[in-house]
């Protein structure tokens, strides 16, 4: 899963980035092909379905996931980013979601204008005897020109119950846990169907191309909360051959960890096998309120509006930047999100060759943005227990055999040669180590090979760390231990030892 989040994230990446380009190309297709406005092939009937794998399709996905086409010159468009000015809205920006009513006489009625009911289910989610209803809405097609284009706006999943007098009154609405039809990726619109039972509802995803994910989400209602009880995810190739797996069950407080090689060497060694290389289960925490898993969905910051910002704050030991060098959360890939902050991770130097990076903070309650640590590659941020953590790369001289001319020579150069896990305060103090690797090769007084890309992957439940220590083509190991660093002690490795010897 955190392999999908980061290759999602790239897609969401280069999608901000060329967004304007695509949609000036897919018009110039268009017109190119003879596409007329009075065309029948332009209704939205006609439209093909996201299932259809064709090269139309998915230059549209891309294309036309945008509210309206610019009036401006491309020329206009590409200096846009260098006018951003602080909190301001972009054309990026996603359309505000409308807030829905709170009473009604049927399930249309908490449609608004310009939006249409994509999905719906019944159910008695508070066992009154009234059946009441969980839907989503999305953002109805719009007529650009003769040229149907999809909005981009959230969608909203939202629950209504009934009054038991022929009205309902609304429950919920979020516009964060469901994707858009453009966060799927080349596989195109990743929703489907929602399916209830009892008090329950589940929300389901899938998307892809050649690498796909699943996505299951389940909703319960308790006491007149809604809860999140249980979730399973999947990424692997096709359906064929899964990688990595996981679900959480908050009813028994359990959640289970699977995951097997991604090296096509091992995947054709194993294609046949159904075990996985590392199996655990770790204890969870509290269940999360369906609002709190929305705002902690990883998607959910591209659904702010406006990133308004007060004030930037450096902490005591990190050296201030010129604000054209600040990187905004608007801007950026944000790495955490949580209903009080988000996190990420900016060069402020992405042209040259300084490879010192910045940890930065965005406050919602106080719109403030404080950047906490100035370390080399620092990657993986997140919040847990009032504490941020965080990866570091540990960077070290290394010697290096080399044949030049025929003659054997030693070259000593600076080169990641282990990655760290640290924590600290929340406003940047008490920094400290938490758990530490080095590549074990980089004791070898002269090495021969360069060292594999080093990366920490790892996952914070009920004060215990779960860490994978990627290190390119060989071998990755797995620990487990405190949130202070204690107990730590190796729970498996990927591939396994007798699949991958030495």
């Amino acid at each position: 899963m955190f392999r999908k989040r980061f290759l999602m994230g790239m897609e969401i990446r280069m999608k901000r980035r060329y967004r304007w380009i695509l949609v000036v190309m897919g018009i110039s297709i268009m017109l190119l092909a003879g596409c007329k406005k009075d065309s029948p092939a332009n209704s939205p009937e006609d439209i093909p379905t996201p299932e259809m794998e064709s090269v139309e399709s998915d230059m549209r996905e891309e294309a036309t996931d945008t509210a309206m086409v610019p009036e401006e010159s491309e020329t206009e468009a590409e200096e846009e980013p260098e006018q951003k000015e602080l909190g301001r809205e972009t054309e990026d920006t996603p359309k505000e979601a409308p807030q829905l009513p709170d009473t009604g006489g049927s399930v249309e009625d908490f449609v608004p204008e310009g939006w249409k009911l994509l999905d719906s289910v019944q159910l008695d989610f508070n066992e009154d005897g009234i059946l009441d209803y969980v839907g989503v809405l999305e953002a109805a097609l719009i007529d650009m020109d003769g040229y149907w284009m999809y909005q981009d706006a959230p969608r909203i999943l939202f629950a209504i119950a009934g009054d038991g007098t022929d009205g309902y009154r609304l429950d919920f609405q979020d516009m964060n846990l469901i994707r858009t039809r453009d966060e799927g990726g080349v596989f195109g619109d990743p929703y489907q169907p929602l399916t209830a039972e009892e008090t329950s509802f589940t929300t389901h995803a899938y998307g892809g191309s050649a690498w796909r994910w699943s996505e299951n989400r389940t909703y319960t209602y308790r006491q007149d909360t809604w809860w999140l009880t249980s979730s399973e995810e999947s990424y692997g190739y096709y359906d064929d051959y899964i990688t990595s797996y996981r679900k959480d069950d908050w009813e028994k407080g359990v959640g289970v960890r699977k995951a097997k090689s991604s090296e096509w060497s091992d995947m054709e060694e194993n294609w046949e096998s159904e075990e996985y290389d590392v199996e655990y289960e770790i204890p969870l925490d509290e269940p999360l309120t369906l609002e709190q898993a929305g705002k902690r969905w990883w998607l959910a910051p591209e659904r702010v509006k406006d990133w308004e910002i007060k004030e930037i704050t450096f902490a005591a030991d990190v050296e201030p930047l010129e604000d054209n060098k600040v990187k905004l959360p608007g801007e950026a890939y944000l790495d955490y999100c949580d209903e009080d902050s988000v996190l990420y991770v900016f060069n402020p130097n992405p042209d040259g060759e300084e490879g010192i990076y910045y940890l930065a903070r965005y406050c919602f309650q106080n719109q403030a943005l404080s950047l906490l640590a100035e370390e080399p590659g620092i990657d993986k941020p997140q919040c847990y227990n009032g504490k941020i953590y965080y990866a570091t790369e540990i960077v070290d001289r290394v010697a290096y055999k080399t044949i030049q001319d025929g003659k054997e020579q030693i070259t000593e150069k600076e080169d990641t040669v282990g990655i760290r896990l640290n924590r600290m305060e929340l406003d940047g103090t008490g920094k400290e180590t938490v758990f530490e690797y080095r590549y074990e090769k980089t004791e070898q007084e002269v090495m021969g090979n360069g060292i594999p890309y080093l990366s920490l992957i790892y996952e914070i439940s009920r004060d215990e760390i779960f860490a994978e220590v990627y290190i390119g083509n060989e071998p990755h190991p797995f620990y487990r231990m405190k949130t202070d660093g204690s107990g730590c002690r190796k729970i498996g490795q990927m591939p396994k030892a007798e699949n991958k010897p030495g």
